[in-house]
């Protein structure tokens, strides 16, 4: 638990290891969370990209090993982390794989295959930002994988959250419309 001071009170931030049915069960407020976290910049995500995210969520917790960490403030959800097991190959009818497969090196491309681990989405509500929170679900959620990667828009505040965290920067490229760069780590003093 992370106990911190808000308005002169103690408060305790919950965070739990969950799997993808447990995720799914909290759509709802993972998708307040996702709209608060996406629909500003950098990101500024359409409304009608907003509203495919139970969708987006049902499709990506399908996937081979997935499940993630929620961060509670008592009951609610404040925070949540997610991923999956990266493939044995990228699968070229996937958008941001086949943007992935010109952008990077082919040794980078071999660190992105299994057995990776794929960090979907990392978000807090923005009540709860600047608190340690994110930097906590996302050093548990990989700290038992020998390698992850992630992908976060080119002028993301977050990107100075990964580095802090060991994460290494390999690639700035455009996908779906945004500049973002891929951010891969590996258990260690440095990413690999």
């Amino acid at each position: 638990m992370q106990q911190y001071g808000e308005a002169g009170r103690l408060r305790v931030i919950d965070v739990r290891h969950v799997g993808a049915r447990t995720l799914l069960d909290h759509t709802p407020a993972l998708e307040g969370i996702y709209r608060q976290s996406f629909a500003g910049p950098p990101w500024s995500e359409p409304e009608a990209k907003l509203a495919q995210f139970p969708a987006q969520l049902r499709r990506q917790l399908s996937y081979r090993g997935a499940g993630g960490l929620l961060a509670f403030d008592g009951e609610a959800i404040v925070g949540a982390v997610y991923g999956w097991a990266a493939p044995e190959a990228l699968r070229p009818d996937n958008p941001l794989d086949a943007a992935l497969v010109t952008a990077v090196t082919p040794e980078t491309l071999g660190s992105l295959s299994a057995p990776a681990r794929i960090v979907g989405e990392l978000m807090v509500a923005s009540t709860h930002r600047r608190r340690g929170i994110a930097s906590r679900l996302l050093t548990a959620y990989v700290a038992d994988a020998p390698r992850a990667w992630l992908i976060t828009h080119r002028d993301s505040d977050a990107r100075h959250l990964y580095r802090r965290a060991g994460w290494c920067e390999q690639v700035e490229f455009d996908t779906d419309g945004q500049p973002v760069v891929l951010l891969t780590w590996a258990p260690g003093p440095a990413a690999q």
